[in-house]
């Protein structure tokens, strides 16, 4: 498994990347803590956007009203 160093406005943490053991696939979680102060839960879309640096940034999804 990797780890990844994850900054925030506040603060750092270290996130170990882990995997699924029926799809193979990467998954990482967020704490409860990051969650709460992004204003996202469980269930939420995020996009990942690879920036110019190779550094990386995850997003939150917003849904049209319309769907």
């Amino acid at each position: 498994m990797s780890t990844k160093r994850v900054s925030s406005v506040e603060e750092s943490s270290t996130l170990v990347i882990q995997e699924d053991p029926e799809t193979g696939e990467p998954f990482i979680e967020l704490p409860q803590r990051l969650l709460e102060q992004l204003g996202w839960k469980e269930g939420d879309d995020l996009q990942w956007v690879e920036g110019t640096d190779g550094s990386w940034t995850i997003k939150k999804v917003e849904k049209d009203e319309d769907e």
